[in-house]
């Protein structure tokens, strides 16, 4: 009894801490106590991965030959699902397989718009499941030498039903261009597209959604089936909305964006 009490006044402590820093601090910059709060009290551990909601727009609708540029997007949208589970792995959480996903998938007959909104409790009635985890590619824009992507991330309790993560995140590589405007290989994605046995265009598309996917997941809180689960509770959250841009340097460069901003290059225009 001594020990469940004093579990319990744990999970207040920490319900008490994430409340007040939201109340100081906002969704901008928050404290992981409080951004992720519904992580810390229900400490879920099986997360399942949606397979991706894939909203762009191929140029085959308007331009059949322009078989480059849908075959890069295709390959980029598969990887981009297919380097999720890594991070989330790192973090401890048990993932469920693509197999079995796309299996529970087939038996889902609900909109994208519904599963963000409805119950999710017949997930963990039926598989276990304590988290479901949706991501959506709005949008992906070429601009002066540059990838755009438009990603959103949203994982949702199948106990609760509330969002215990909701992240818009506009995607950004700079690719140097040559006189002929065509894109030049630098060394690293000369290097991933070895690798990855990928062309030029591909690889850098690639390289990019796996960045941002550990860039937004290695961010959440450590499996409470590890000893670091409440380490970094107080260390700064990833802001709600992001440009991530991966510059020719070769690092990362993130500042905040407002929803605006980001529905002006998912939506807009489509």
């Amino acid at each position: 009894m001594k020990h469940i009490a004093m579990k319990n006044s744990t999970l207040i402590a920490i319900a008490v801490a994430a409340t007040l820093l939201l109340a100081l601090t906002g969704c901008k910059g928050a404290k992981k106590a409080a951004a992720y709060q519904d992580i810390y009290e229900e400490k879920p551990v099986i997360i399942y991965m949606m397979p991706t909601f894939d909203n762009v727009k191929r140029h085959e609708e308007k331009y059949p030959k322009d078989i480059v540029f849908n075959n890069e997007i295709n390959t980029a949208n598969h990887f981009f699902y297919e380097t999720m589970a890594a991070p989330l792995i790192a973090k401890g959480y048990y993932v469920i397989g693509p197999v079995a996903s796309e299996q529970i998938a087939a038996n889902e007959t609900r909109t994208p718009k519904q599963l963000a909104y409805g119950d999710l409790k017949a997930y963990g009635t039926l598989y276990g499941i304590d988290a479901v985890l949706m991501t959506t590619l709005h949008n992906w824009q070429e601009e002066n030498g540059k990838w755009i992507v438009y990603i959103e991330y949203l994982l949702r309790s199948a106990k609760t039903g509330n969002d215990m993560m909701h992240k818009w995140v506009k995607a950004v590589k700079q690719v140097p261009l040559n006189l002929k405007k065509d894109p030049v290989m630098m060394k690293e994605d000369k290097d991933y597209a070895t690798v990855m046995q990928m062309d030029n265009g591909t690889a850098q598309r690639c390289f990019l959604v796996e960045k941002v996917n550990d860039y937004v997941l290695r961010n959440m809180p450590t499996s409470s089936t590890r000893r670091q689960f409440e380490e970094d509770l107080y260390k700064k959250s990833n802001s709600t909305y992001v440009q991530y841009t991966w510059n020719e340097e070769g690092s990362a460069d993130v500042r905040n964006i407002n929803l605006e901003d980001f529905e002006q290059g998912a939506f807009v225009g489509e």
